[in-house]
């Protein structure tokens, strides 16, 4: 990975770190299914009119939507308004990064690298301390399956990226996502009526406002092209580990603004994925091997 390549996911997992602060913001003020109208309703507009389809068969731009971002983000965003801690959250997410190495395995063959395997491992047990920390009181079960739902749903996310292959990335974030924009309105629709999302987006306050564009331009806009970028150009068992380092950061912006504490488990686990990290982008050069296990 070039090192312009590295400052690029630095920055993605960055981004992606504090916007489960941001998420929280917004879910304070409107409904899972809303938001996702309002995030990627912004993301789509203007830039749908400035950027050219991409040539990629219609099927795999939903596909995407439907995915990466419906599929997604409102599990998430319902994993939020049940309860779900943004520390956890960002945790459990993290379960992404194992199921998209497995998946590319299995079909796509991809190799699985000896210390991808030592990095994975490590960083088990460091989310598995992080979890520990965190996990105080009695989370609800269903808060738990749609965290863990959304880490599914990024998975197959990065696996259609795979699929389309490269293509210019922020065409794809735009048209990729009329699915998903499509799909999230339909369900507001269903639960809501267009009166209820009017009310929502109604009472909204500068902050919620400031959110939503957080999510839909940094997070999604920036941040999925730089990281379908990302996934086109590199081996998934090289790109998505990286992303192991959004918990960490979430933890740290929960406990600076949203007063959720930092234990000793907290910072045991942020350790090991640190260590984890450096076993992941090191690792392939301390061992000349380059055979799959």
């Amino acid at each position: 990975m070039t090192f312009q390549d590295k400052l690029l996911a630095v920055f993605v997992v960055t981004v992606w770190g504090i916007t489960f602060f941001f998420m929280r913001l917004a879910l304070n003020e409107v409904s899972p299914m809303v938001l996702g109208i309002l995030r990627f309703l912004l993301l789509l507009f203007p830039a749908v009119f400035l950027l050219p389809r991409p040539n990629v068969r219609w099927y795999w731009l939903a596909s995407y939507g439907l995915a990466m971002s419906f599929g997604q983000f409102s599990l998430l965003f319902i994993s939020l308004h049940l309860g779900m801690p943004t520390g956890l959250a960002a945790l459990l997410h993290q379960g992404q990064v194992f199921l998209t190495i497995l998946l590319a395995a299995w079909l796509l063959h991809e190799p699985i690298r000896r210390h991808h395997m030592v990095a994975m491992m490590v960083a088990a047990v460091g989310l598995a301390c992080i979890g520990i920390g965190q996990h105080q009181g009695v989370v609800p079960a269903a808060a738990m399956l749609a965290s863990f739902g959304a880490a599914t749903a990024w998975a197959a996310g990065n696996i259609v990226v795979k699929k389309i292959g490269q293509v210019n990335a922020l065409s794809l974030v735009v048209w990729g996502n009329v699915s998903s924009l499509l799909a999230f309105s339909a369900a507001a629709v269903w639960l809501y009526g267009l009166d209820g999302i009017g009310v929502q987006i109604g009472q909204m306050s500068w902050r919620g406002m400031v959110a939503v564009a957080f999510l839909a331009y940094m997070a999604g806009l920036l941040g999925y092209a730089a990281w379908g970028a990302l996934l086109a150009r590199y081996e998934s068992g090289r790109v998505a580990p990286l992303s192991l380092l959004v918990p960490v950061i979430a933890l740290l912006t929960a406990h600076i603004f949203l007063n959720e504490d930092m234990n000793r488990w907290h910072w045991a686990g942020a350790t090991m994925v640190m260590l984890a990290l450096l076993v992941q982008v090191f690792g392939g050069r301390w061992k000349p091997s380059h055979h799959a296990v």
